[in-house]
Protein backbone atom coordinates (compact mmCIF):
# COMPACT_ATOMS: atom_id res chain seq x y z
CA UNK A 1 0.00 0.00 0.00
CA UNK A 2 1.45 3.41 -0.89
CA UNK A 3 2.47 5.48 2.13
CA UNK A 4 0.50 8.48 0.81
CA UNK A 5 -2.72 6.45 0.82
CA UNK A 6 -2.10 5.28 4.38
CA UNK A 7 -1.38 8.86 5.46
CA UNK A 8 -4.72 9.97 4.03
CA UNK A 9 -6.62 7.15 5.77
CA UNK A 10 -4.81 7.78 9.06
CA UNK A 11 -5.51 11.52 8.94
CA UNK A 12 -9.21 10.87 8.27
CA UNK A 13 -9.66 8.34 11.08
CA UNK A 14 -7.28 9.41 13.87
CA UNK A 15 -5.90 12.45 15.64
CA UNK A 16 -2.25 13.39 16.16
CA UNK A 17 -0.81 11.39 19.03
CA UNK A 18 -3.30 8.52 18.63
CA UNK A 19 -2.07 4.94 18.60
CA UNK A 20 -2.41 2.99 15.35
CA UNK A 21 -2.11 -0.82 15.51
CA UNK A 22 -1.32 -2.83 12.40
CA UNK A 23 -1.48 -6.59 13.06
CA UNK A 24 -0.09 -7.36 9.59
CA UNK A 25 2.65 -4.73 9.27
CA UNK A 26 4.34 -6.14 6.18
CA UNK A 27 7.00 -3.75 4.91
CA UNK A 28 5.97 -0.96 7.29
CA UNK A 29 3.99 1.49 5.15
CA UNK A 30 1.52 2.12 7.97
CA UNK A 31 4.36 2.76 10.41
CA UNK A 32 6.02 5.23 8.04
CA UNK A 33 2.68 6.97 7.54
CA UNK A 34 2.27 7.22 11.31
CA UNK A 35 5.70 8.82 11.69
CA UNK A 36 4.84 11.29 8.92
CA UNK A 37 1.48 12.21 10.49
CA UNK A 38 2.54 12.33 14.17
CA UNK A 39 0.81 9.16 15.30
CA UNK A 40 2.17 6.42 17.54
CA UNK A 41 2.47 2.97 15.98
CA UNK A 42 2.57 -0.69 16.97
CA UNK A 43 2.97 -3.26 14.23
CA UNK A 44 3.15 -7.04 14.21
CA UNK A 45 4.78 -9.14 11.51
CA UNK A 46 5.58 -12.85 11.73
CA UNK A 47 8.00 -12.90 8.78
CA UNK A 48 11.40 -11.63 9.92
CA UNK A 49 12.30 -10.52 6.37
CA UNK A 50 9.37 -8.11 6.41
CA UNK A 51 9.76 -7.07 10.04
CA UNK A 52 13.40 -6.17 9.41
CA UNK A 53 12.37 -4.22 6.32
CA UNK A 54 9.64 -2.42 8.26
CA UNK A 55 12.02 -1.53 11.09
CA UNK A 56 14.50 -0.05 8.60
CA UNK A 57 11.85 1.96 6.76
CA UNK A 58 10.36 3.33 9.98
CA UNK A 59 13.80 4.22 11.37
CA UNK A 60 14.65 6.04 8.13
CA UNK A 61 11.35 7.95 8.32
CA UNK A 62 12.12 9.01 11.90
CA UNK A 63 15.63 10.19 10.94
CA UNK A 64 14.26 12.09 7.94
CA UNK A 65 11.61 13.77 10.09
CA UNK A 66 14.15 14.73 12.76
CA UNK A 67 16.44 16.28 10.12
CA UNK A 68 13.54 18.28 8.68
CA UNK A 69 12.63 19.55 12.16
CA UNK A 70 16.24 20.57 12.83
CA UNK A 71 16.28 22.62 9.63
CA UNK A 72 13.30 24.69 10.77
Amino acid sequence: VPVELMERIIKLTTNEGDLVVDPFAGSGSTGVACVNTNRRFIGFEIDTLYSDMANERIAEAIIKKEKMEEEK
